[in-house]
């Protein structure tokens, strides 16, 4: 570094490298980052109290266990797991693309359909449930751009640190590595996650105690007795008892009694065990989506309400969405030319899918029809799905000529009837008029169909 210094160049930033103990070698010199696995249990809410009011600290704060805590509920907590999962894949599924002149750039567009595109659009969105995200990107071999996402535990987002160790105080300045990017909204967050955790943890003690109710009040009691005094048989009830299971046992002389006082509201009990887990469920998903009835049927919820919370969780997408377009315009504009791809004079944009009820969209087209609007055959094929006939042309024609001749047909009715003393058409006429009429809104047979001779 300073012999480049020496020649007038500026010296070549690293890469972050990670990895384990074991992987520290001579011939991989020093890691930059030195991982340890999470602990994932023994955690209740005065050890999250604890990590948050470290992580919260001016000074002296650190994220270490605050992290390992999330981690665990997220790893641990089904419900959480897939509500966090739905909204990154509502994200993840919207199509972007880049334009330069309102035109698409099929090389631009092509990295970024390519699956690291969609693990960014992820751990981009996952920022705002774990405070932030750091990431470095590279060429891969075969010449598409690819990332490495660092471990949270080792990133100062306020000093702008990584960390060798996770509870190191000090670190190696990010400006020191090339193509690094801190997603966050502000360094001292600590996401959505902080807001989750003490629902995940007391229902995890909820879970724990419900299961013990069931073991005590959900299985029978066996009872064994044995003649007083009788040692040998007390000794083979009691090895009969641990072969049959691990309900409860009561085993006694002859003579004697037990009472057991079962609780009066045993079914009330398992309500509130289970009220208790959905109530904090219920406090996840509004973290997390912004509502409940997304994510669970309530048979006190209305379909109009649904669909409230529905358009509710929507913006949040759009939210993420418009997330994500200001990291592509704005803060990775330096890194995408550092990559060798060129994105002056143009911008990502949101490529909006078409959803479309065919009933609601038949009835609008109809409608407009009856207006007189003209419309285009190639729009309504591609609105309905409906393929294209290879002779659509000459089938055109012959539905053409139909009308053409249908109308003709009309004009000269109506001239008769027009006329001064002209004569009623038959029976005959009106018979041909109208199955001309009524064959005018089908599709002609291949070929056309002939034209009957006029009757005058």
């Amino acid at each position: 570094m300073a012999e480049a210094a020496k020649r007038g160049r500026p010296a070549a930033k690293k890469t972050i490298t990670q990895g384990g103990i074991t992987q520290l070698s001579p011939s991989q010199q020093n890691l930059t980052v030195i991982l340890q696995s999470p602990e994932l249990f023994h955690f209740d809410i005065r050890r999250y109290m604890d990590s948050l009011q470290s992580a919260s600290a001016i000074d002296f704060y650190n994220r270490t266990q605050l992290y390992d805590i999330y981690h665990s509920v997220i790893t641990t907590d089904g419900h959480l797991s897939g509500i966090i999962n739905k909204r990154l894949s509502a994200v993840s599924r919207e199509r972007f693309e880049f334009q330069r002149d309102g035109k698409p750039v099929d090389e631009i567009n092509a990295q970024i359909r390519s699956p690291w595109f969609r693990r960014f659009v992820r751990e981009a969105v996952n920022s705002k449930l774990w405070g932030f995200s750091l990431f470095q990107f590279m060429r891969d071999a075969q010449g598409w751009i690819t990332f490495d996402l660092i471990d949270r535990k080792h990133f100062d987002p306020v000093k702008k640190e990584v960390m060798l160790y996770e509870r190191d105080v000090n670190g190696v300045p990010l400006d020191r590595f090339s193509n690094c990017l801190v997603v966050c909204d502000d360094p001292r967050g600590l996401g959505l996650l902080a807001t989750c955790a003490p629902y995940a943890l007391y229902k995890r003690g909820n879970f724990g105690d419900w299961a013990q109710f069931c073991q005590i009040f959900g299985m029978p009691i066996r009872e064994y007795t044995y003649a007083a005094g009788d040692e040998e048989a007390r000794k083979r009830l009691l090895q009969d008892a641990r072969k049959q299971g691990a309900n409860a046992v009561y085993i006694h002389p002859e003579g004697s009694s037990m009472t057991l006082h079962e609780s009066g509201q045993k079914s009330g009990t398992n309500d509130l065990y289970e009220r208790f887990t959905g109530a904090c469920n219920d406090e996840m998903s509004i973290a997390v989506l912004g509502n409940t009835l997304t994510t669970k049927s309530d048979t006190n919820g209305t379909q109009a309400l649904g669909t409230v919370q529905a358009k509710e969780q929507m913006k949040i997408t759009e939210d993420d969405v418009q997330f994500i377009l200001d990291l592509l315009n704005y803060d990775m504009t330096e890194i995408f030319s550092n990559l060798g791809i060129n994105t002056a004079g143009g911008e990502f944009v949101h490529v909006q899918p078409k959803y479309v009820d065919k009933q609601v969209q038949i009835n609008v087209v109809s409608k407009l029809k009856e207006l007189g609007l003209p419309m285009s055959d190639d729009f309504l094929y591609e609105t309905f799905d409906i393929e294209k006939p290879e002779d659509y042309d000459a089938l055109k024609r012959d539905i053409d000529a139909t009308r053409l001749a249908a109308e003709e047909r009309s004009r000269q009715i109506a001239d008769r009837l027009n006329r001064p003393g002209g004569e009623e058409p038959t029976n005959e006429d009106k018979v041909r008029f109208f199955d001309r009429f009524r064959r005018f809104f089908g599709l002609a047979p291949q070929g056309g169909a002939p034209a009957d001779p006029l009757p005058f």
